[in-house]
């Protein structure tokens, strides 16, 4: 199987039927399609550097061409996850509920924070502690942001939270194993992970879907709240 048939079998046809489901309409759309270009132009980068310093590879026929150090269907399911994980939330969000205690705000942007410094230091000890120090360094400044920002509105919205974070990254979490394990469309370097394999699957790459779901679901809610669009006013 072809990186672009993984996408053709297993992203599209759920996308589909996802959004006959949710029907979204205005004014939740416009952050919905807005979200894959804001997700696109920034893992575009830190995608680049990861395939370029050989922590994750695609063999050869499997893809059909680069565009720098990534292959386009790469760049096309960075499109396709915010689309996948979005057409979910778009049913799952219901009616902004009012903002939660304040002080999640704190709380949230000070973790974030702390994670934020502890992917840094991974990055910094480098070898095994590479992949995973990357995400967490990467992607944990976007979650202390909408914390400090929305953490009292993403508390009070916590089930769609949940739900929109948790059912896509378990489906994600079997297509990569069924990617790397069985169809071996895109390989992780040993070399720059810890080893830790969940169900089969390194436990950087479960970090990794599960955080660009976190961050898809946190951003979406935020724009879909009109207290976050108050106060960006």
């Amino acid at each position: 199987m072809t990186y672009l048939q993984f996408h053709l079998f297993f992203l599209l046809p759920p996308l589909l039927a996802l959004l006959l489901w949710a029907r979204p309409r205005p004014p939740r759309l416009w952050a919905y399609l807005l979200m894959p270009l804001i997700a696109l132009a920034y893992t575009t980068p830190w995608d680049n550097y990861l395939v370029w310093k050989g922590v994750w590879g695609y063999p050869e026929g499997r893809v059909l061409f680069r565009i720098g150090y990534v292959p386009f269907e790469e760049y096309l399911f960075f499109l396709l996850q915010p689309l996948l994980t979005g057409a979910l939330l778009l049913r799952l969000a219901g009616k902004p509920p009012p903002p939660g205690p304040g002080m999640a705000r704190v709380v949230g942007g000070g973790t974030w924070l702390l994670v934020t410094a502890w992917g840094v230091l991974l990055v910094a000890l480098g070898g095994g502690y590479l992949y995973l120090g990357l995400i967490l360094a990467y992607f944990a400044p976007v979650f202390l942001l909408q914390w400090a920002f929305g953490g009292d509105l993403l508390l009070a919205w916590r089930k769609p939270l949940l739900l929109g974070v948790v059912l896509p990254t378990l489906y994600l979490w079997g297509l990569d194993h069924t990617a790397i394990a069985r169809e071996g469309i895109w390989w992780i370097s040993e070399t720059y992970t810890l080893g830790i394999r969940v169900w089969g699957l390194p436990l950087e790459e479960m970090a990794f879907f599960l955080l660009t779901n976190l961050a898809v679901v946190q951003g979406l809610l935020l724009a879909w709240h009109p207290e976050a669009l108050r106060r960006l006013r």
